[in-house]
């Protein structure tokens, strides 16, 4: 493997991000729409065949906010709305406050909610939201810790289908600091409070801006995709202003080799992460579905790169089966010894139904120890910490340091350039059929046998010893990249989503074969309900698909004569 640190310039990555970031870029806007345009004229002038597409989807981000404690005595306090939280009526939201600690079901259990102001702990999640709603709550305040942070609060993979829509965020949400947590606790500690929420977003259908610019390759009609988000909360200028100015000086260095390119590149610009869910790279999913799943080799994400403080590099996501390659690239490239983090639902991880292999995503952390972390409340992405200013207004130049720019910049360059260079696919398909194992036998125990899949976790071993790197050192080189193409695009749907290929899950995380995560609440229930009837029943058919899609993978081995 040819590992190339890249020769990125500091300069031209700091002309990029002052020229991205001179404006707030929420999803739709002209503001935005000048940013894109940027982008556009930098990849044209490098010789990409650059297309702008729009896509309609359903939008929110906050514009006012209020809170105030009416009983048992008059106070306002500073608050901030979340993206796609519903409107409330004017003058606002009044009902009685009731604290419920981390916002958990089992918090929520213990307190009479119903018709109550929930005040939790933590900042605003969707399953949080969820669970308030359910639970009969009214309104939602999110004590965010010393800082509020911005936040999208809807469950919902992209814009809503019929079936999603009712899913959507049902009561105002808004947030607070700790210090007017503790006051309005103090004030329950003594009696009734009676609070009035008002949030006053923008809330509705935008037409957003995509952005793709591709060079070709030289052998092959395959390409690998490198995607970032344009749209930011406040400046942006870390999320996702690096990434941006990132990605053009990557496009600008490979534009430089484009002689050497095996395989294309295509590089993609989203709107719509952080208002609508990932709705630009969802509904580019979608509307090329066909050519991803035929032709994209990896999808590579670049999220909050460059941060003062950013020293860890060990906690980059990857999959099991992408895992070996990046930790090859980090040590080479960066003298970093990568540990295994499973890469997290988010930053516009669209494609795993249709079976391509991802690395990356956000890259350089702070040190968990570290006094810029934030303390207690400080924002974690994936396992990483990405610094107190994270999603506030705060996100500024003066928080960028521009030699780890370039570091990280350096990084994604070897990383682009090796995908794009190797003659084999450097993925291993036998380490993501080995985590299906070793998942099955962690359900097979949680579900106290009530779920026999014993004889899938053996299956998954032994096609693991059949797809293993040195059986498939024995093809040439075209047979070895379509094997493990054909071998991914099986694996990578049954093990990252529960909808396959045409669907998308809600975004509340992700575990392996997520489709059966459900068996560890089998075990608990009596076998005799209706309840544990109906989840069995479903959890069957899981098995089913997980046994179909180990069946396809034998077939495949069988056709390369493995």
């Amino acid at each position: 493997m040819d590992h190339v640190t890249g020769p990125s310039s500091v300069d031209e990555l700091y002309r990029h991000l002052t020229a991205i970031t001179r404006e707030v870029r929420l999803s739709g806007t002209p503001e935005e729409a000048r940013a894109f345009d940027y982008i556009e004229e930098q990849l044209t002038g490098w010789g990409y065949e650059v297309k702008r597409y729009q896509c309609d989807a359903y939008t929110g981000y906050p514009l006012t906010a209020s809170l105030s404690m009416i009983a048992p005595h008059h106070q306002r306090f500073d608050a901030n709305g979340y993206s796609l939280s519903p409107v409330t009526a004017l003058p606002g939201l009044e009902g009685d406050l009731i604290y419920a600690g981390a916002g958990s079901e089992a918090d929520l259990g213990i307190y009479d909610i119903p018709g109550k102001i929930l005040l939790t702990d933590g900042m605003a999640t969707p399953e949080k939201v969820l669970n308030a709603a359910r639970a009969g709550a009214i309104g939602h305040i999110h004590s965010s810790g010393e800082r509020i942070y911005e936040m999208c609060i809807s469950p919902i993979w992209g814009t809503p289908t019929p079936e999603t829509a009712g899913l959507l965020p049902a009561i105002p949400s808004i947030g607070i600091t700790n210090v007017v947590a503790q006051t309005l606790r103090a004030a329950l500690e003594s009696g009734p409070v009676r609070v009035n929420l008002s949030t006053q977003p923008y809330l509705g259908w935008s037409t957003l801006p995509i952005l793709t610019a591709d060079l070709p390759g030289e052998e092959e009609d395959t390409y690998v995709l490198f995607s970032g988000h344009v749209d930011s909360w406040h400046l942006g200028v870390m999320d996702n202003g690096t990434a941006n100015a990132t990605q053009l000086e990557v496009a600008r260095l490979l534009s430089e080799q484009r002689s050497t390119l095996k395989r294309g590149i295509r590089i993609a610009f989203w709107s719509g992460h952080s208002h609508a869910r990932y709705a630009g790279s969802t509904w580019y999913a979608d509307t090329f579905h066909d050519d991803i799943a035929t032709r994209c080799v990896c999808h590579v994400n670049i999220d909050s790169v460059g941060a003062k403080g950013a020293v860890l590099l060990d906690q980059a996501p990857s999959m099991a089966e992408t895992f070996s390659f990046l930790k090859d690239i980090l040590a080479h490239s960066a003298g970093t010894k990568l540990t295994y983090q499973r890469i997290s639902r988010s930053s516009d991880q669209s494609f795993w139904g249709h079976g391509v292999p991802t690395v990356l995503a956000a890259l350089s952390y702070q040190d968990t120890g570290a006094e810029t972390a934030g303390g207690a409340d400080r924002p974690l992405f994936g396992m990483g910490n990405l610094g107190w200013w994270w999603h506030t207004p705060e996100d500024t130049l003066d928080k960028i340091d521009l030699e780890f720019l370039k570091r990280d910049c350096n990084i994604y360059y070897a990383t682009l350039h090796s995908l794009l260079t190797s003659r084999r696919i450097p993925f291993d398909p036998a380490a993501g059929l080995l985590e299906m194992a070793h998942a099955l036998d962690a359900y097979g125990h949680e579900s106290d046998g009530k779920l026999p899949v014993s004889d899938l976790s053996e299956k998954a071993r032994a096609l693991a010893n059949r797809a293993g790197r040195e059986r498939l050192s024995n093809l040439d080189d075209a047979a070895t990249n379509d094997l493990i193409s054909d071998l991914l695009r099986v694996i990578i749907p049954v093990n990252f989503t529960e909808h396959g290929p045409y669907g998308h899950d809600l975004a509340l995380g992700t575990e392996p074969l997520p489709g059966l995560k459900s068996t560890r609440t089998l075990a608990t229930l009596d076998p005799e309900s209706t309840e544990y009837r109906l989840l069995r029943t479903k959890l069957v058919r899981e098995r089913n698909r997980i046994s179909g899609a180990l069946r396809h993978i034998d077939r495949i081995l069988l056709g390369a004569g493995l």
